[in-house]
């Protein structure tokens, strides 16, 4: 004798209608609210629009599988990437489209439970061209790059996994066929050896503005009076400008020698110019078109992890904080339809 479910009729199914009363549609809807605000948040607003109360805990579990589904896919489209050849190893002299691209990358900081404060790592992939601005410093138009059509990738953890990630998504943008590729970073090593294996083609590029705070840096190391401070950052920063990263260097080892009790930070300091002197030639590169700011990144990391991952209170634990980061890479993305999709692949 046939069993009948009095509580699912065909029409739930054909509407993908699930026990809890959930269509694909109201799903995907919640997710994605999540995604950009706290659960309670995101619940309140549903409610308040449909007239619909969702459980928290149901919700809760809805994006933890969403974002599960996404994180582990893409892992996986990018582990299988990585032992394939590039497009331009496939055809070698491929046409070059008039275009250029760029990858950058940083980290920020969110709390695990049980683990306290770790380094998310996170990437972007980007097109840039330059535009003319006026420049109030030479009261001239100049030429800057401005970043467009960026998206991202994320991982809590070590920087190898970010690495098949962001060399994914930019073959999938055609990375290695733009006519100009730059790799724009802070410094962090983990950084260029990231560019090295991925993006071997690519200028690197130390961001102007963090190799400025390192010369503050020096300055509020070594120097007492603020007025000192400030002429010798602005004698720095000409010689930096103009790709003199090694003789900055030289003088902040002679700085360390002055200065016994900040000798370790001083030489640390030192080494950081040194090693990225060839990354620091900022006239050069602003000539040539290079973009010599990570803003991109930067702001990445603020709307990946600040806007929603850093608010009063929240704790995360490890594959929580991965589950939403992958979604939250594919909503600042603007790429929410197709990530739902590969949610639903079986």
């Amino acid at each position: 004798m046939r069993t009948v479910d009095r509580g699912f009729s065909p029409l739930d199914q054909q509407l993908r209608i699930n026990r809890q009363g959930w269509s694909e549609q109201v799903e995907k809807q919640v997710v994605k609210l999540i995604t950009h605000n706290s659960y309670g948040e995101a619940i309140e607003t549903y409610e308040e629009l449909v007239g619909i109360s969702l459980p928290k805990t149901t919700a809760w579990e809805k994006v933890q599988k969403r974002g599960k589904k996404l994180g582990e896919t893409g892992m996986k489209d990018a582990q299988e990437a990585a032992v394939l050849p590039k497009a331009q190893e496939i055809v070698p002299g491929t046409s070059l489209e008039p275009v250029n691209k760029g990858v950058s990358m940083d980290g920020a900081f969110v709390y695990i439970l049980g683990e306290e404060w770790k380094e998310v790592k996170i990437g972007c992939v980007f097109e840039y061209e330059n535009q003319q601005k006026y420049c109030y410093k030479t009261n001239e138009m100049i030429d800057v790059a401005q970043a467009s059509q960026i998206s991202y990738v994320a991982y809590l953890g070590g920087p190898e996994p970010l690495g098949k990630l962001l060399s994914a998504e930019a073959e999938r943008r055609d990375y290695d066929q733009a006519q100009q590729r730059v790799t724009l970073g802070d410094g962090a090593r983990w950084i260029w050896g990231i560019s090295g294996e991925q993006f071997p083609t690519a200028q690197e590029v130390v961001d102007w503005y963090h190799a400025v705070d390192h010369l503050w840096t020096v300055a509020h190391l070594s120097f007492q009076d603020k007025a000192q401070r400030e002429r010798w950052v602005k004698q720095r920063k000409t010689e930096l400008w103009v790709g003199q990263a090694e003789q900055i260097a030289t003088t902040i080892e002679a700085l360390a020698q002055q200065h016994p009790d900040h000798q370790t930070e001083l030489k640390a300091e030192a080494g950081y110019f040194r090693n990225n002197y060839r990354r620091m030639q900022y006239q050069e590169f602003r000539e040539e078109g290079y973009p010599i700011g990570s803003g991109t990144v930067e702001s990445g990391c603020k709307q990946l992890v600040t806007m929603r991952m850093k608010g009063p209170g929240m704790r995360w634990s490890r594959s929580g904080a991965q589950n939403m980061l992958a979604l939250r890479a594919a909503y600042l993305s603007d790429n929410w339809d197709d990530a739902w999709n590969l949610t639903l692949a079986v």
